[in-house]
This record gives structure tokens, C-alpha cells and sequence, in this order.
């Protein structure tokens, strides 16, 4: 079991059936520019796989941060063994 105690990344309720990791993100403009070009280039697919995973959605368009820096959030939950992700 890893435990994150850096800046960037911060665990609520730890130990508890509702722990979180929460993790901050900041845009990135390369990131951004180079998925622009495979969303015209697949027609808008790509665009649909990062909506219906949003983990992808954010790293493939941002960069790792500090909590304090961030635009974007990211939840990680685990119940029943499944990891639920939400931006």
C-alpha cells in the first residue's frame, strides 16, 4: 500500500471506506495543440475517447502540479475494488 504525503497529491479520509487522492493538473500548451491535431485528424474520435475516459483526458492535456497551482482536479475513489475516476 503506497502512501503520497507530497504537495501535488493529497489523500482524504485516508483509511476510511470513502478515501480520496486528489490530484492537481495544470493546461499544458503543447499537450493541447498536439491533441488538436489528432482530434481533426480522427475526425473527433479522439475527442470522444478523452470524454469517456477523463484521466486521459487530462494527462494527455495537462501537465502535474501542485495542489495550489492547479486548474484541474483529479478524484481518485475506490470502492469495491474498482477505481472511479472524475475530473
Amino acid at each position: 500500500d503506497k502512501m503520497k504525503t507530497r504537495e501535488d497529491v493529497k489523500i482524504i479520509n485516508q483509511g476510511l471506506e470513502d478515501e480520496m487522492e486528489v490530484s492537481g493538473y495544470r493546461p499544458c500548451l503543447w499537450k493541447l495543440v498536439l491533441v488538436g491535431v489528432g482530434a481533426v485528424c480522427s475526425g473527433g474520435l479522439l475527442l470522444l475517447l478523452l470524454y469517456w475516459l477523463p484521466e486521459w483526458g487530462v494527462k494527455g492535456t495537462c501537465t502535474h502540479t501542485s495542489l495550489s497551482d492547479a486548474h484541474t482536479l483529479l478524484l481518485r475513489t475506490k470502492v469495491q475494488n474498482k477505481t472511479n475516476i472524475k475530473q
